[in-house]
């Protein structure tokens, strides 16, 4: 006897394996975060290259480094290493993705295969609780384990602002999320820009200083190319508590 498959194409789940999917949840909340924030100004051919053609950009733009450190979320508690060139997109201000790394699978793969940030698992080393006897905050990105792609230090200064219900914060990103083609040489499967934001209903916000380097030491991941033009600016958001807020529509890129 000859039987035939039964999953459909309305049955299967977002994200493969399409029969046991590892997501499970549609929206992302995240509780106990704690994260501090480089900015620096960079080159501007070097931010260009990164950037969709949909996109606009400032001479030397703005970037920014963020180190995050997530007590627990819709996938666990992680740490994740987020690099940002601020841009505009249809004249509004979004933050563009091009290196992102995290130590978690399921967020590697809700970010990835959902809104399109470039998610790489990564060694994050970054604890605002962990006390030293200088009083300083430090954080480090390798790739692999042992080659220190990224690190900073942080000298938190004062509270400088709460964040509540009723003066939340948010930060737009937009993904490029692309799916190549099964064929070789064939066209992407998928190819678009996929906004999203992260409204921050909780948390302290600390002001402080800061230094950042980049060391080089890997072309695979290469967040050295978007290298520091100036001084470093730094602030910290602690125990801040945000939701995960999902595009209503996404932008086909390059058709």
């Amino acid at each position: 006897m000859i039987v035939s498959g039964k999953l459909t194409r309305s049955g299967l789940a977002q994200t493969m394996p399409v029969h046991a999917d590892p997501l499970n949840f549609t929206n992302a909340s995240f509780r106990g975060v704690n994260q501090v924030t480089f900015s620096y100004r960079t080159n501007t051919d070097a931010a260009a290259a990164y950037l969709p053609t949909a996109l606009e950009i400032e001479e030397q733009p703005k970037v920014s480094v963020m180190f995050l450190s997530y007590g627990f979320s819709s996938v666990g508690p992680f740490r994740e290493y987020i690099h940002i060139i601020h841009a505009r997109f249809r004249g509004e201000e979004v933050g563009f993705v091009p290196h992102i790394f995290i130590s978690n699978e399921r967020g590697m793969l809700a970010g990835r295969e959902r809104e399109g940030y470039p998610k790489l698992l990564g060694e994050i080393d970054f604890d605002m609780n962990q006390s030293n006897v200088y009083g300083l905050v430090t954080a480090r990105l390798s790739r692999p384990a042992g080659v220190t792609l990224a690190q900073g230090v942080f000298r938190p200064s004062e509270l400088v602002g709460k964040i509540s219900e009723e003066k939340p914060s948010v930060v737009k990103a937009m993904g490029l999320r692309v799916i190549g083609s099964a064929i070789p040489g064939g066209p992407l499967a998928v190819c678009e820009l996929v906004p999203s934001a992260l409204e921050f209903f909780a948390g302290e916000i600390w002001s402080g200083a800061g230094t950042l380097m980049f060391t080089g030491a890997s072309t695979f991941s290469a967040v050295h190319q978007l290298p520091i033009l100036g001084d470093v600016e730094a602030i910290a958001f602690y125990n801040s508590a945000f939701r995960l807020i999902r595009p209503t529509e996404t932008y086909p890129f390059g058709t």
